[in-house]
Formats: structure tokens, sequence, C-alpha cells
């Protein structure tokens, strides 16, 4: 995530979705059925997507209200010669 957001790109708060059965269950079988029923991550997808939309809502309403993107940082301080 940090290349990316190096570049630019903005993420929402708590980019990740993810689930554990332990160093021992490697069993793919087990671990497909596993995540396609578990409720927990079905609602943490659907989180992460609110929190996607509300976030790019947020970028879109500002470009479109001041005609620009903000710029920070010193990679965006132009570099002036001398």
């Amino acid at each position: 995530m940090t290349f990316f957001t190096e570049l630019g790109f903005q993420l929402p708060q708590f980019p990740f979705i993810a689930h554990s059965r332990g160093w021992s269950a490697e069993d793919m079988e087990k671990n497909i059925d596993y995540v396609e029923k578990s409720q927990d991550l079905r609602d943490g997808a659907r989180q992460l997507a609110e929190r996607s939309v509300g976030m790019a809502r947020l970028l879109v309403d500002n470009v479109a209200r001041t005609g620009k993107t903000t710029r920070a940082g010193r990679k965006a301080t132009p570099i002036k010669l001398l």
C-alpha cells in the first residue's frame, strides 16, 4: 500500500479484510468453504465498499468544488532552479 499511496492513490480507513484458520489449516477445500460461507467476511467486504464509496464521494466533491486537487509535502513542491 505504501507504493500506491506514494503515487497518489487514496485508501479508505481500514482497507484490509482477512481471515485466518491458523497455521495448521493447510486444507484449501475447507479454506474455500469457510470464506464462501463467512458472514463476517461478507460484512467486512460490504463495510469496506461503503467506506470506499464514501471516500470517493469526498474526493470527487472536493475536485468539483475547488476545480483542482490539493498537493502537499516535499514531493509536491516544484524544484526551483537557481
